[in-house]
This record gives C-alpha cells, sequence and structure tokens, in this order.
C-alpha cells in the first residue's frame, strides 16, 4: 500500500481527474506483479462543497445527513492490480452545510457470518444520528464497528462546515 499511495502522490500532481488517476495507479499495481488493492481517490472542491470520487473495489462513502445514515452509490470500479486495462467511473456527491462523510475500509465492517450489505446496512444505522461533536462520533462508530476478521481499520470522519 505504501507503493501504491506514493504512486498516486505523483500521478495526483497531473490534476487528472479521480477515474483517470486510479487507471493510472491500477497500471502500476498490474506492473508490480502480485499487487492487489482497494483505494478510493476524490477531489473536494470547498466552494461548491462537491467530491468527485472513484473507485477501485473500495467500499462505498457514508454521508450522514439530517442524522440520517446514507451509503453512497457505487461507481465501477475494479481492484488495483486485477486487470491491466481496468476501467473506473467516477461519481460526485454534492454534500450541505452539516452533512457528515465517513471514509472507511473493510477492517471497521466486515464480519465472517455478514453479508457486506448487511454490514454496510448496520454502518448507515450506526451513523444514523445527529453528530455534535465528530471526535466522538468517530469513537461511536469504531465502537460500533463489529468486525471479526482481525483486519487493519482506518476511519475518516468530516464534518462539512
Amino acid at each position: 500500500m505504501v507503493a501504491l499511495r506514493n504512486h498516486l502522490r505523483g500521478l495526483a500532481v497531473t490534476g487528472a481527474d479521480p477515474a483517470t488517476l486510479l487507471a493510472w495507479l491500477n497500471s502500476a499495481a498490474f506492473h508490480l506483479a502480485g499487487v492487489i488493492a482497494t483505494a478510493i481517490c476524490g477531489i473536494y472542491d470547498p466552494l461548491t462543497r462537491t467530491l468527485r470520487w472513484a473507485r477501485a473495489g473500495h467500499l462505498p462513502p457514508l454521508i450522514v445527513r439530517d442524522g440520517v445514515g446514507r451509503i453512497s452509490p457505487v461507481p465501477v470500479g475494479m481492484l488495483l492490480g486485477a486487470q491491466a486495462d481496468a476501467g473506473y467511473q467516477e461519481a460526485t456527491l454534492t454534500l450541505a452545510l452539516g452533512d457528515i462523510l465517513v471514509l472507511y475500509t473493510d477492517g471497521l465492517i466486515e464480519r465472517r457470518d455478514q453479508s457486506l450489505d448487511d454490514a454496510l446496512r448496520e454502518l448507515a444505522r450506526q451513523a444514523s444520528r445527529p453528530v455534535p461533536d465528530i471526535g466522538l462520533f468517530a469513537d461511536h462508530l469504531l465502537t460500533a464497528g463489529l468486525s471479526d476478521t482481525g483486519d487493519d481499520t482506518c476511519l475518516l470522519v468530516i464534518a462539512i462546515r
């Protein structure tokens, strides 16, 4: 992941859109032989509160608006490194003041005895609450995440103000 992250940092200076960046990153991953990973890549414009994003097999963002958590619809995007010529689609999220954007890895939600769809629904349910304090909200999601796979977890919670 460190090599892919550094590749993406270098590619990002081109100013390319998220789908193109993932296509280039996929090509690098494919040629690193045996490297397979998920990723999400986005560009946020704070003036319009618009997030343009693409994914490579990664779980979708969760948006909390007015105390209701919703999983974002996902654009097409295959795992990095799985196929040399994989294509990626881009999606756009327009965020409102007061929204909470949650990005996370599968280590937060994945369970051996539950489908991924059920785990995503449970995450949205756990996130459906007013968010007066972003730190306590992040702690709540980490505590409520009942993953049993032993996988690492990364959680990014952003308040739109």
